[in-house]
């Protein structure tokens, strides 16, 4: 494959080993990165550039890079990236050991950018692929290096000093990771769509311009074939980039379709034969559906890791936010065995909830506002004791799984239940336990406890008309968030699925 690749765009990579180039009017300092799914190096020695020339499956030789994709270490990817003395466009490429070309890319800044990020090599589903970056960092390597983990002794003069950092860490396993990636993918996708869209618009303008530059050939025949050239040059990008994105959104949906019947039941469609047995642990949960009609028909589900380390909180006290409440809950039920549920509901508003999970409720659910504060108390003292247990001896510590689903927020809740909510969100013990709120997100709500609690928890909305922009590019999603089944018999399979029925 010989192209030239426009941001974010990605495609196969086959050779197995590469060399990443610069070419600039200014000089160009080479770097490398190999890091985790986060994007951040496991420590120092995971850095290459010209203080630190090698590294496991990467080395810089002389005016390139090469990397060897076998002799990476599993689970790894490599990000190619530049610096230069001052912001400059670069050219970048990479290209097989024999020096034939794969890819190309033009890198721009926004005038300050001093290191860019090219390249990512990445393992996708047993195969490697290549995409084309292009971000920028203002504060130069030293930003860059920072942004990737590496801690950065800024005292002059170089070469870059790097301290080694802590190691990056996951909690996710190979379900959660697959889903997370297929996201990427199509937010990169995404990405150069709009990107190469932008482009056209741009070269279309500085064409038709130029058309009309000169009074003396703004008119006549042959303006007129030049701005026919400019809108048939544009149409032609705007096709090609949509021919691209059309193969990526098949792909992806192929790939999602294919999955559903293998991915853990609380990561899969309400229809996958997930759901006709349970047996294992799962490392997260699917709390909705990311899509963008603007930009074609593909649906990603939006899911979250296990444990989570924030509280759930849907915006919203309806009927609509109760069938959201309900179908995190039976995800969380479902995603590790032996899950019990608590629910705190002083309006008594989950009665559907309540009679789905009534087998494996851990206590009569809370239904005034006299049971609040003792039930919770309880709850955050348990936790206490088992976190002074864990710290004791760590082996003798038993973590039941439990699922805390608390309705009606703020109302029927005091301040002092806050805090025992919050105390709950702290306890190192109380990681087993999931926390599902539903309420108003009130910002005028006069209580600190409240608003650290808002502060701390992680939003979904209720309705399906909420926007999230992916961490990778920003660019905008619409977020429609996941309720149980609307036919009686398939949720009734589910629900029996849980041991519930």
């Amino acid at each position: 494959m010989n192209g030239v690749f426009s941001p974010g765009q990605n495609a196969p990579l086959t050779a197995r080993a590469v060399r990443f180039t610069v070419s600039a009017t200014v000089p160009v300092d080479l770097c490398a990165f190999v890091v985790d799914d986060r994007l951040q190096v496991a420590s120092s020695d995971d850095v290459v550039f010209y203080n630190q020339p090698r590294t496991q499956g990467v080395r810089l030789d002389g005016d390139m890079i090469v990397v060897e994709l076998d002799a990476l270490r599993a689970g790894t990817r490599v990000l190619c990236a530049a610096g230069t003395d001052s912001a400059q466009r670069v050219s970048t490429s990479l290209a097989d050991l024999s020096g034939t070309p794969l890819v190309s890319f033009e890198v721009e800044t926004s005038g300050a950018e001093t290191a860019l990020l090219c390249w990512e090599l990445y393992p996708h589903n047993g195969n490697w692929k290549m995409r084309a970056l292009g971000q920028g960092y203002a504060g130069g390597l030293g930003e860059m290096f920072t942004a990737h983990g590496v801690e950065v002794d800024d005292d002059p003069p170089p070469p870059v000093q790097l301290q080694p950092s802590a190691p990056a860490t996951s909690d996710a396993t190979p379900s959660f990771e697959w889903l997370w990636k297929i996201f990427e993918d199509a937010a990169r996708s995404a990405a150069a769509y709009i990107a190469a869209h932008e482009y056209a618009q741009h070269r279309l303008d500085d064409e038709l311009s130029a058309a009309v530059a000169d009074p003396a050939t703004r008119t006549g025949a042959a303006a007129e074939t030049a701005r026919a050239l400019a809108h048939r040059r544009c149409e032609e990008l705007n096709a090609a980039a949509e021919k691209r994105h059309r193969e990526d959104t098949s792909s992806l949906t192929d790939e999602l379709r294919a999955i559903d019947v293998t991915l853990h039941a609380s990561l899969a469609s309400w229809t996958s034969p997930a759901w006709n047995t349970l047996r294992t642990t799962s490392d997260g949960i699917r709390v909705g559906e990311l899509s963008a009609p603007e930009r074609g028909t593909l649906r990603v589900p939006l899911c979250v890791p296990l444990p989570m380390r924030r509280p759930l909180w849907i915006d919203g006290d309806d009927a609509a936010s109760q069938q959201i409440v309900t179908a995190l809950a039976l995800r969380l039920l479902a995603a590790q065995p032996g899950t019990r549920i608590d629910v705190v509901d002083p309006a008594g508003a989950l009665v559907e909830l309540r009679e789905l999970t009534a087998p494996v409720l851990a206590g009569p659910p809370v239904l005034g506002i006299g049971g609040v504060a003792p039930k919770l108390k309880g709850l955050a003292d348990s936790a206490e004791l088992t976190a002074l247990s864990m710290s004791t001896d760590p082996a003798a510590a038993h973590l039941e799984p439990r699922v805390l689903v608390l309705a009606g927020m703020p109302h029927g809740y005091s301040s002092d239940d806050l805090m025992q909510i919050i105390r709950l969100t702290q306890l190192s013990g109380a990681q087993h336990i999931s926390i599902v709120i539903a309420g108003a997100s009130d910002s005028v709500v006069d209580d600190p406890a409240y608003r650290i609690l808002l502060e701390q928890s992680q939003h979904l909305p209720s309705s399906d008309d909420g926007h999230f922009a992916d961490p990778w590019t920003g660019s905008d999603w619409t977020f429609t968030p996941d309720v149980i089944p609307a036919d009686a018999v398939l949720l009734r399979r589910v629900v029996a699925t849980l041991g519930t029925a």
